[in-house]
């Protein structure tokens, strides 16, 4: 017997009618819930390995056996997002641990900071 190695063949009904059954679950829940947003992932893990199998003359004979595991899961995406913006009048100096560090502008004037860097002091 062979296999067809199609989505559309019956090997892989197993794995359609779960897509198909988390489709249709993630549509409902999305309607019910009046979210706009979700995706549906399907992963086809594949493992080949190798097998000698002996036939009825006692020869060996090398053959490659698939293995198929499938996972589909489903996201619905709910918005909740809070955003801003830092805007201070900040400048980015290597700090005396040689970590990056904020500085404010206004402790120093900028001669004073591009002259240390100059020098090879870049910290604060």
């Amino acid at each position: 017997m062979r296999y067809e190695l199609s989505l559309k063949g019956d090997t892989f009904t197993p794995v359609v009618e779960a897509f198909d059954r988390r489709l249709l679950a993630t549509l409902d829940r999305m309607r019910r819930q009046g979210l706009q947003e979700g995706s549906i992932t399907l992963r086809l893990n594949i493992e080949l390995s190798k097998q000698w199998p002996i036939d009825e003359d006692g020869q060996e004979h090398e053959v490659f056996v698939p293995s198929f595991e499938h996972e589909v899961s489903s996201q619905i995406v709910q918005k909740d997002k809070a955003s801003g913006k830092i805007d201070e009048d900040f400048v980015l100096v290597r700090g005396a641990d040689g970590m990056p560090a904020l500085v404010s502008r206004d402790s120093e004037n900028l001669f004073d900071m591009v002259e240390r860097m100059e020098a090879g002091d870049d910290g604060g």
